[in-house]
């Protein structure tokens, strides 16, 4: 089916209103003309509640109340109505289209009325009911009651266009039963360009997936360790915050983590400690390797062999032409070994000790959250596990310089060991 241009811009507005931060449960138009808000309520007005939370069982019901209030200029028009709840592509909290049909909370919600006009300044308490059906899955069940209205206006290629504009307060159901908290680590992609000059290292991008298999939410928090030969560690990343995961949803996060010379076989282990509202799961660990060898290193390495094997081999040629009748002269070997190291010299001299300093880590994570009644309450970080590499969030220490340095000092003992002999044989 064809969507036209005015039913275009109206579904990219209601989903952009949608993923807005959730600071206060309001929405503003320009000049404030028109402004609301929206709150769980009683009989009586706002209860000082900020979402509503329930633990029923299959087939239980209740009643409650939620409040609109008119903040703006204008008497408001809202259209009122339940949907469910999902994590945006970036984790964000976010709700349902109009035009979507719920399956979840949303589908469980009723309200008498679905239409309301507030005057300005004024607040009308709404009632409706929830009723868990029968065969309601255990774990939680998220949406939210939203209140939105419809506003006429002209976008910039002067079409009038509807745009549709949503507040909501967040319904957290929990429905009685057997709870499983799964979380896993559902893909990881590691991006490595390799440097012909090693030292100083390059950036390695990271990017992976944790997905909510299970009937609960969870948050927590990850980093990424990269290693090379041995286990040895070359970088890490800080840690970084899981936004809070709804059952049957999954979060792509990217970590780029500068400075990471190419020791070899390098390997990017991601590890994962999620948090539920019963404490924190176990943790979770899921890795990618790849080769980076540093061409630089190897090619002056490769020169430094070559000097003392070229001189034994010009010796060893010239004691089998000593050897033949009427030979007067040795063939000097001196010369080509010391054309080898000079550049084995010239080698090292690019890769020396000016750039083994390593950039810090750097990282790109965006999150986002959808406006609701009140911001997500935050989940306690869970204690460090033996997995997670040490305590805190700073910086583990860093072995590319190690590497580098390492490798310089034999380059420069091997070749000058090598030219000083030549140079005592002379």
């Amino acid at each position: 089916m064809r969507i036209g241009r005015p039913g275009f811009f109206l579904a990219v507005l209601a989903l952009a209103v949608a993923a807005l931060p959730a600071l206060p449960a309001s929405a503003a138009a320009p000049g404030d003309e028109f402004k609301w808000s929206v709150v769980p309520s009683s009989r009586s007005g706002p209860s000082g509640r900020s979402r509503f939370e329930y633990t029923l069982k299959p087939r239980e019901e209740i009643a409650d109340w939620v409040a609109v209030s008119n903040l703006g200029k204008k008497p408001l028009k809202v259209d009122i109505y339940a949907t469910d709840a999902l994590n945006a592509p970036d984790g964000g909290f976010a709700l349902m289209l109009a035009n979507q049909q719920p399956k979840g909370v949303g589908s469980w919600v009723a309200l008498q009325v679905k239409q309301y006009t507030v005057p300005v300044g004024k607040r009308v308490d709404i009632p409706f009911r929830l009723k868990v059906p029968a065969n309601a899955e255990p774990g939680d069940h998220i949406g939210g009651i939203i209140a939105s209205a419809t506003e006429a206006t002209t976008n910039a290629e002067g079409q009038q266009v509807n745009v549709e504009r949503r507040v909501a307060a967040r319904v957290y159901l929990r429905v009685d039963g057997p709870l499983q908290p799964v979380a896993q680590i559902t893909a990881v992609d590691v991006q490595y360009d390799n440097p012909l000059q090693p030292f100083g290292g390059r950036d390695m991008t990271v990017t992976y997936r944790v997905a909510n298999l299970g009937n609960v939410r969870f948050s927590g928090t990850s980093r990424v360790v990269v290693k090379g030969p041995l286990g040895v560690r070359v970088a890490n990343s800080e840690l970084i915050d899981i936004p809070e995961l709804l059952p049957d949803s999954e979060v792509r996060l990217t970590r780029k983590v500068s400075g990471v010379f190419p020791a070899g076989r390098l390997s990017a282990e991601v590890i994962v400690n999620p948090t539920a509202q019963s404490g924190a799961l176990e943790s979770l660990s899921e890795s990618r390797s790849l080769w980076a060898l540093p061409w630089l290193v190897i090619a002056v390495l490769l020169a430094a062999l070559a000097v003392p094997l070229l001189v034994w081999w010009r010796r060893r040629r010239a004691r089998r032409l000593a050897a033949q009748p009427g030979f007067d002269d040795l063939p000097a070997a001196v010369p080509a070994a010391r054309g080898v190291a000079l550049v084995v010299v010239a080698l090292a001299a690019l890769g020396g000790p000016a750039a083994l300093e390593p950039s810090p880590a750097q990282i790109d994570i965006q999150v986002s959250i959808a406006p609701s009644s009140t911001p997500v309450t935050p989940t306690p970080t869970p204690a460090p596990s033996p997995t997670d590499g040490g305590g805190g969030g700073g910086d583990l220490p860093r072995t590319g310089l190690a590497f580098g340095a390492i490798i310089v000092a034999g380059v420069a003992l091997l070749g000058g060991g090598a030219g000083l002999r030549v140079l005592g044989r002379r």
